[in-house]
């Protein structure tokens, strides 16, 4: 699969929690919109039914007290306060803001004309004390008026209600998609990381078979060559020594290598002043150290940190041999970051040797380009920059010719210096475990 194709399976997989949690966040969003724009239509609704309720309350009370005085020929003297209600329940209903959302253009026209009756026929009706017969059949008419006003107002509610009920389940539906959707793009990742992690250790086998093979072709071809043109008679001491030469280089080379496949998942770590120290034991005549206050009691993973700035420093040492006066400097400090609270520790080894040509300072991290022709027994400087990748860093290379060559090693420091801590590769056991592998994951022996 392309590396392209890769990356973006890498990616979706996070499109698409990100997607779910959008979703989700838009669905309990609008559920909420939803439950409070029911509430408030369903209030609504019942203030109108209730309402309604009202004006056929009072108008049937009336219409019972015009029917007794039709027979008795006396008025209950309370229809005067319930025809003063009928008429303020109907004007109320009337004045409401949202009752044209709730009654159709037909029905407020209704009740529009049950108030100008009222006054016109009932109240003339009620004064004169007189004509009940003639008004209680006009009363059934307005009674006929106000039912379906009521009907109306209980169909538009139970509407409203059905379509509520559907904007909630279709809210639903899409929260459980949002979810459905969350948990196809965790399993995708845990499995896509799975095949990773499987394609990496392939990877890094196949490395390290590379580098053991590129490391030891030539010596073991040279010995055979040995072998074969030695014979009967006896080899001279200079082929001796070159064959126990070999012979050392390809047991040193198998130490280094075991060294590296068997180090420790849970690397050790120490103040990075005392890595220094160790690293210029013995070479105090040309390496000098300038360490920041800061970074003396950082703890570094130990073992990662002095074989990096020993190979740095043996290839100083390389690039100063014949020169007059020469000189390797190790320097240390903390670069503050004024965004992002980040702090990086910065280590750098300068020297005064013969530097390299562009051409070769662009090539010099390239798995097994090589300037010293098989005779370089260190890490390389292809294997230092992905163990500086490893820490989250970056090594860079700033040399001219005649004039040098500075090393610059760029690793992430937590968010608090003040903790003794660095390269979170010590806080992390995730981190720990895959530095060996990354290591020889390109990296060659003769870098530099």
């Amino acid at each position: 699969m392309k590396p392209n194709n890769n990356r973006v399976l890498g990616i979706l997989p996070y499109v698409g929690l990100a997607l779910a949690l959008v979703i989700s966040t838009w669905t309990f969003l609008r559920s909420e919109q939803y439950r409070s724009n029911t509430e408030n239509a369903l209030s609504e609704s019942y203030e109108i039914q209730w309402g309604a309720s009202q004006i056929r309350e009072r108008l049937l009370r009336a219409t019972s007290y015009i029917r007794i005085a039709s027979q008795s020929g006396e008025l209950d003297p309370d229809i005067d306060r319930q025809v003063m209600l009928l008429r303020f329940n109907i004007k109320q209903l009337l004045s409401l803001s949202y009752v044209d959302r709730f009654l159709s253009p037909s029905d407020i026209k209704r009740l529009e004309y049950l108030n100008q009756a009222i006054k016109q026929k009932l109240d003339t009706t009620v004064a004169a004390r007189s004509n009940y017969q003639q008004i209680l059949d006009y009363m059934a008419e307005l009674e006929q008026e106000i039912y379906q006003i009521s009907s109306a107002v209980l169909n538009h509610s139970a509407g409203l209600q059905e379509t509520a009920k559907i904007n909630i389940d279709a809210s639903r539906n899409w929260f459980i998609f949002a979810l459905g959707l969350g948990l196809f793009a965790t399993f995708y990742l845990i499995i896509h990381q799975r095949y990773v992690c499987a394609s990496r250790r392939n990877q890094h086998l196949r490395s390290f078979a590379s580098l053991f093979a590129h490391m030891t072709r030539s010596r073991v071809t040279a010995l055979r060559l040995f072998l074969a043109n030695t014979g009967s008679t006896c080899p001279g001491d200079e082929l001796l020594n070159a064959a126990r030469s070999t012979a050392s280089e390809l047991e040193a080379i198998n130490d280094g290598l075991l060294s590296i496949a068997y180090s420790e998942r849970n690397p050790e770590s120490e103040p990075l002043g005392r890595v220094l120290h160790k690293v210029i034991k013995g070479r105090a005549d040309i390496v000098k150290l300038e360490i920041g206050l800061q970074t003396t009691q950082l703890l570094v993973p130990k073992t990662q940190f002095q074989m990096m700035i020993n190979e740095l420093v043996q290839n100083a040492e390389t690039a100063v041999k014949g020169r007059k006066n020469p000189n390797i400097v190790i320097r240390t400090s903390i670069k503050r970051r004024y965004f992002g609270n980040r702090s990086h520790l910065i280590v750098e080894v300068e020297d005064n040797g013969v530097g390299m040509l562009p051409d070769i300072m662009k090539k010099a991290t390239i798995p097994f380009f090589s300037t010293k022709a098989g005779k370089h027994l260190g890490l390389g400087l292809t294997s230092c920059a992905e163990m500086i990748s490893t820490l989250g860093g970056k090594l860079t290379i700033d040399s001219k010719p005649d004039h040098g060559t500075i090393v610059q090693v760029r690793v992430p420091c937590p968010r608090n210096v003040n903790e003794p801590t660095c390269a979170r590769a010590d806080a992390k056991t995730s981190s720990k475990t895959v530095f060996p592998l990354r290591w020889l994951s390109h990296g060659s022996d003769e870098s530099r």
